[in-house]
């Protein structure tokens, strides 16, 4: 984690379903604390998964929940309570000593408990919530490993506030497709597949919920979980600014800082791979060489880029540094910076490779597609 957290905010702005995105997207390893007020909750995410959950609700307790789920009964609740008190350990550790779980079972009931607690913060309309580094102390035996986009569509499935879920929609919204744009893999339910399959290209939302097979809520439900992974959008995306040596055919479909720097990775991972056939490893120094003559010219948020070994513009700091900005209002100056470092990686083939390559290279780039 870098000087960019802690991160702090209004559920009120932010959904969870929107903040576990954004952190997957910008790959944010951390702790996610949500107060509201009754309880706070705090996840633990690690590589893109949530690895652990904690509130402080009673009933969110292991042995409390095991009670609501009839695996135990109040008798047995209260033997156990002794036990832990008697010898300072934890229900699980006494639940196994009295021979009311199994080994497997504590497993499979503390994942479920731990889900529970994730899952129980999608409705949340009114709260804080704050985003921290990873604790260094802090290692649970028994862990979740719970892909952030998995967490996000489930927790989105067990909804049940049909107000929130049609809070998260204006009146007269335009849907759109967004293929090959979802923040990670999941696998859609043949309901959730049949909603995704009505959205096209600048689709109302009164259409979409008037052709569905679903009743309106479901259907906005699963538009809801649909556009948080990314698969689609509700709004015509911004056009991208022009710069005073823009290319042909540019984008104009934009909806985040992420997806424009997706765009953008190709064709720097293209220039890239084009370099090092020709050249070799020197290819990564003289593409670094290229962009670090530019940063006095380009947008702060640029100033610690590096490239990755396939070319790309690592955007973990990017993304970061630009986590609070309204992507409608400083589109211009990021896009503006990415048509920079393009600018600055082309003229690099042309000085070591020729005019040729820098031909055959702009060509690649004005196909449509590319």
């Amino acid at each position: 984690m870098d000087s960019h957290l802690p991160i702090s905010g209004s559920l009120g702005e932010l959904d969870v379903a929107a903040i576990l995105a954004r952190m997957h997207v910008q790959a944010l390893d951390g702790q996610l604390k949500v107060a509201a007020a009754r309880f706070t909750k705090t996840l633990w995410l690690q590589d893109g998964r949530i690895v652990f959950a904690q509130s402080s609700l009673a009933d969110d307790a292991l042995g409390r929940f095991l009670l609501g789920r009839g695996v135990i009964d109040a008798a047995q609740l209260e033997k156990s309570r002794r036990r832990m008190q008697k010898h300072h350990s934890r229900m699980g550790r006494a639940l196994l000593e009295l021979g009311l779980l199994t080994p497997e079972q504590l497993w499979s009931e503390v994942g479920a408990q731990l889900r529970a607690i994730v899952f129980s913060l999608f409705p949340l309309r009114a709260g804080r919530y704050d985003i921290g580094r990873p604790s260094e102390d802090a290692r649970e035996n028994i862990q979740l490993e719970l892909p952030v986009p998995e967490a996000i569509l489930e927790g989105v499935r067990r909804i049940t506030d049909g107000e929130f879920i049609e809070s998260r929609f204006a009146a007269g919204t335009d849907l759109f497709a967004a293929p090959d744009r979802a923040i990670g893999a999941v696998t859609l339910k043949p309901h959730e597949a049949h909603v995704l399959s009505l959205v096209r290209a600048a689709t109302p939302l009164d259409e979409v919920l008037a052709r569905s097979e679903l009743l309106r809520i479901d259907t906005l439900k699963v538009l809801y979980a649909l556009r948080t992974l990314g698969m689609v959008c509700d709004r015509p995306q911004p056009g991208r600014a022009q710069t005073p040596h823009s290319l042909p055919n540019p984008p104009t479909t934009f909806t985040s800082f992420d997806e424009a720097l997706q765009h953008y990775n190709t064709r720097f991972e293209y220039i890239y791979r084009v370099l090092s056939k020709e050249i070799g490893p020197v290819a990564h120094a003289i593409l670094t060489d290229a962009i670090t003559a530019i940063l006095d010219s380009i947008p702060p948020c640029f100033q610690g880029v590096e490239i990755r070994a396939n070319g790309h513009v690592d955007g973990q700091s990017i993304l970061k540094s630009v986590w609070y900005e309204n992507f409608a209002e400083a589109s211009g100056e990021f896009l503006r910076g990415l048509d920079e470092i393009l600018y600055a990686e082309i003229y690099a083939v042309k000085r070591h490779l020729g005019k040729e390559h820098e031909s055959l290279l702009l060509q690649w780039i004005r196909k449509p597609g590319n």
